[in-house]
């Protein structure tokens, strides 16, 4: 399966599975996917620049950025995933998220992580925060270090339940079927 392809379930599973579950903790409002979009240089740059997938308006309030990482197979892992190395050595998730928020440029507001599974029919379990909060969390020490071992991709990995206000929806004892 192509990057291409992944990117197209990746969003589909979002709009159609975890939107409709975390659509009233994110504030409502309408959501447009920003990786799709194509032949636009402001939507190639929030997403390549930014890290934002999905950009969110909520009528006479405002719009937001949000980051979305959708992971397909048969477990709700409860945690939020961040690449911090690559073998490329292109900046990573991590690096350019942390430079943002500790600087001046635009990042996502909220990060979602979901759990789906690979026929994109159950969603087994997903957490919504603050981006802030997640990168609290890395900075007082509650993470752990993964490596993947396919393409051997560092990342982060941190528990839902350790991110301050984070919205966890968990359904590991009622999968949520479409």
């Amino acid at each position: 399966m192509s990057w291409i392809d992944k990117l197209e379930n990746s969003n589909r599973a979002f709009v159609n599975l975890v939107w409709p579950v975390i659509k009233k903790s994110c504030g409502d409002g309408d959501i447009k996917p920003v990786e799709i979009i194509k032949d636009n240089d402001i939507a190639k740059d929030l997403d390549v620049l930014c890290g934002i997938d999905i950009w969110q308006t909520i009528q006479d309030k405002g719009s937001r950025g949000i980051a979305s990482r959708v992971q397909f197979g048969d477990k709700n892992w409860k945690t939020f995933t961040i690449r911090k190395k690559r073998l490329s050595g292109y900046k990573t998730e991590y690096q350019k998220r942390l430079e943002a928020i500790n600087g001046s440029f635009i990042y996502p507001y909220l990060t979602c992580q979901a759990y789906v599974s690979k026929d994109e029919t159950k969603l087994f379990g997903c957490a919504v925060a603050k981006t802030t909060n997640i990168y609290k969390a890395i900075e007082d020490g509650k993470f752990i270090h993964r490596v993947n071992p396919e393409d051997l991709t560092g990342f982060i990995a941190v528990r839902f339940d350790d991110v301050i206000g984070a919205k966890i929806f968990d359904f590991d004892s009622d999968v949520h079927h479409v």
